[in-house]
């Protein structure tokens, strides 16, 4: 009998469920076997397969995908524990359906409960302040932990083998629609530690990567780790913030090896920005997409549809924004009022109503939304999303996708 199974939930939404591995799992999974216990990692991804009798059972659970952990956890014999998002920001939501409940990062209280020193419940975890201390991912304890959708992303194609990491945790800025479970204080990582990570990969064959941070370009050390990239002939993505671009910065990122940064755009409509507390405008994104383009760096930029205060105004703004910068790439989600949101928490400040209680069908690419912007209709607002995303991808022309 296993010591711990992790399990990694079915993903039936995403049209390339393996393009991205949880690293949460993989980073509790080699947490637990560097302490010694027995652990396994169950890819869900692709299909449920057996379950084999283990002590414990840990799901890291995003919120469209906590019913079915809840449907799962209560055919099991042994324990169980839930982590992610979810249960991070709707802890009450758990409780009768799990044993253990776990708010925040759990690699340490992982090994307190694999050990006996936590009684089960809701558990606050605390912030971890020290990430070189946390070993590696477990990348051979997945039968498949690199992509070769990853690098060129969604509707792109095929490419080289690609890997996720991260150099933070954490994010400063408070967007309304973001219910990321980790804001303050942001936790770095040391330049040592990732470029020992970056070594390891290669070792693996792999040199293409994405980093997973919210805002890569915020790291106190950047230039130096930049430099450590420079010399390991890497190529890789990130995100970052259109007004922390600078020219200096976009020409470092591309000595290192940054072949695509992604700008969370969401909106070409300086009001639904505002309403947002995206504490960016319209023109901070134009001129970051100048800069990231005149340093030879392709421009991915994520839209939003029907955030708050969204209105047939937004279309066309959305067009014309297009139409001005010319994206390289693009991705166009339907906002969800994520729990741990300030939509979420208060949907009628920011003028919406939330209408399908069921977390099952809140996605970022689902196909209704899960609420009504206030004088609107679902009706109304769907239309909105589907001819932009049409034109995007007819009227618009597929982007012309630069050389890295």
């Amino acid at each position: 009998m296993r010591d711990l199974v992790l399990l990694v939930l079915p993903d039936w939404v995403n049209s390339q469920p393996t393009m991205y591995f949880p690293l949460a799992v993989t980073y509790l999974a080699a947490m637990a076997r560097d302490a010694g216990y027995d652990v396994e990692i169950l890819d869900w991804r692709q299909g449920v397969k057996v379950l084999p009798e283990a002590k414990f059972y840990g799901f890291s659970c995003v919120t469209p995908q906590i019913n079915v952990a809840k449907e799962i956890a209560h055919t099991l014999k042994g324990l169980t524990i839930i982590g992610g998002a979810h249960p991070s920001l709707l802890p009450q939501d758990c409780r009768n359906n799990f044993d253990y409940i776990v708010r925040g990062e759990g690699e340490y209280v992982l090994l307190d409960i694999l050990s006996g020193k936590q009684a089960p419940g809701i558990i606050m975890a605390n912030r971890l302040r020290d990430l070189n201390m946390i070993p590696y991912p477990a990348w051979d304890m997945v039968a498949r932990p690199f992509s070769d959708t990853l690098f060129p992303g969604e509707r792109y194609g095929k490419g080289e083998l690609a890997a996720t990491l991260i150099a933070s945790r954490g994010c400063p800025y408070n967007c309304s629609f973001c219910g990321n479970p980790h804001t303050i204080p942001v936790v770095f990582r040391s330049v040592k530690n990732i470029i020992g990570e970056l070594m390891e990969l290669i070792k693996r064959n792999v040199r293409y990567f994405r980093f997973e941070d919210d805002c890569f370009t915020i790291h106190p050390q950047f230039e130096q780790l930049c430099e450590g990239m420079a010399g390991l002939n890497i190529h890789y993505k990130c995100h970052t913030r259109s007004d922390l671009m600078t020219s200096e910065k976009a020409n470092l990122m591309h000595y290192s090896g940054c072949e695509e940064c992604g700008l969370g755009v969401e909106s070409a409509d300086d009001d639904v920005l505002a309403v947002n507390n995206k504490r960016e405008t319209v023109e901070d994104h134009r001129r970051a997409i100048a800069i990231l383009k005149a340093a030879r760096i392709r421009v991915k930029t994520y839209f939003i549809m029907g955030l708050p205060g969204e209105t047939d105004k937004t279309l066309a703004l959305n067009k014309a924004f297009a139409e001005q910068t010319r994206l390289d790439k693009w991705t166009v989600s339907t906002f969800s009022p994520y729990p741990g949101s300030p939509v979420f928490r208060s949907p009628g400040k920011f003028g919406i109503e939330i209408i399908d209680k069921d977390f099952s069908h809140w996605w970022n690419f689902s196909n209704a939304y899960n609420h009504v912007i206030y004088g609107q209709t679902r009706e109304q607002m769907w239309a909105r999303y589907v001819e932009f995303y049409r034109w995007l991808k007819e009227d618009y022309g597929k982007p012309q996708v630069q050389e890295g």
